[in-house]
């Protein structure tokens, strides 16, 4: 609770997802050979670990976000070691079966003006009507945000044009055309910023992102500045390890007075400035090196996670968002190792 309010990122919950990917680590595992360089990382990454979570003053939401992040470099570790796993037969086509599901039911919700209900709810559609001031009023599907569901969206419909040959003409098209109408739908301003940079990336090849990229809509612009003010104070007063993973709400009271309604709580939506304000220099350092040493010719849905992530904060935040983050970085590593 942070001002009375609950706040869903701090409640350790277990997905359906969750299940599939430890069933994925614990059969791709066994077939991995592990070397003292490993051991070493992992040594490191684990004493890493208990230094954040004993720096921070909410031990629960720390241990919680510590056991996901290890359960996403595990999987990881199986999707670019283990050669038997292919990406679009076991990732991306079973994948795009669900989104015809999802992108159907985005288009749904916003014929109905409000959640569909039925089965849909225990695929993880929220309760909810449009007509409701603390709702957005664009599709949710099973996503927390419109914001989030558009990010994951725009990232499958990029790999969706990268491997368009592998798939059937028509179920393509049809596909690509549920993508599209969803990302109409949604009408996220983030999204539609990362197109325009993507586009100018690809006649461009030089250009570079600012680490600081601003939704500039009026409802939300302060907003956002407050939180950036409050994660450097963050930094400022623990810059080693940060004040510990899934922390900065629980910090906010202690930086500033500014956020009093429940939407207002959430994570600083700039996922370097996130992981900087948790994790201290020493993880923001890691976590950036990570990102630049996956970079590779095939980067465009990575590319297109960092641009709406200066943005935004799911990438790190939301379950699906993770996960697909997860499977991008992976397939880059794994891409380059063939090289």
């Amino acid at each position: 609770m942070v001002y009375g309010f609950r706040i869903d990122y701090l409640i350790p919950t277990l997905y359906l997802t969750d299940l599939i990917a430890l069933l994925i680590i614990l059969l791709g595992f066994r077939k991995i050979k592990f070397t003292k360089k490993n051991l070493v990382f992992s040594i490191l990454y684990i004493g890493f670990v208990v230094a954040n979570i004993l720096h921070t003053t909410y031990y629960i939401p720390a241990i919680y976000k510590w056991l996901k992040v290890t359960e996403t470099i595990l999987l990881a570790t199986v999707l670019i070691k283990n050669k038997k796993i292919d990406f679009f037969k076991n990732i991306l086509k079973p994948l795009s079966y669900s989104m015809f599901i999802v992108c159907l039911l985005g288009i749904s919700q916003y014929l109905n003006k409000g959640s569909v209900g039925g089965i849909f709810y225990w695929l993880g559609e929220r309760t909810l009507r449009f007509n409701d001031p603390n709702v957005s009023p664009f599709p949710y599907s099973t996503f927390s945000h419109p914001n989030s569901f558009a990010g994951f969206l725009l990232v499958f419909g990029i790999f969706l044009i990268q491997f368009k040959n592998k798939f059937k003409l028509k179920y393509f098209l049809t596909l690509a055309i549920l993508v599209f109408i969803n990302l109409i739908l949604t009408n996220s301003l983030n999204v539609y910023i990362a197109i325009v940079l993507l586009v100018i990336l690809n006649f461009r090849s030089n250009l570079a992102f600012s680490f600081l990229a601003f939704d500039f809509s009026s409802r939300t612009f302060s907003h956002r500045l407050e939180l950036i003010s409050a994660s450097w104070k963050m930094i400022k007063d623990n810059f080693l390890f940060g004040v510990g993973l899934n922390n900065f709400i629980p910090n906010l009271p202690k930086v500033t007075n500014s956020f009093l309604n429940a939407w207002e709580l959430q994570p600083v939506h700039n996922i370097f400035l996130l992981v900087f304000s948790e994790t201290g220099v020493i993880g923001f350092i890691v976590f950036s090196l990570l990102v630049l040493f996956s970079l590779s010719p095939i980067s465009y849905p990575l590319i297109a996670i960092l641009a709406t992530g200066q943005m935004d904060h799911y990438w790190l935040t939301l379950q699906q968002n993770m996960l697909l983050f997860t499977y991008a970085l992976a397939l880059n590593f794994k891409w380059k190792k063939k090289i």
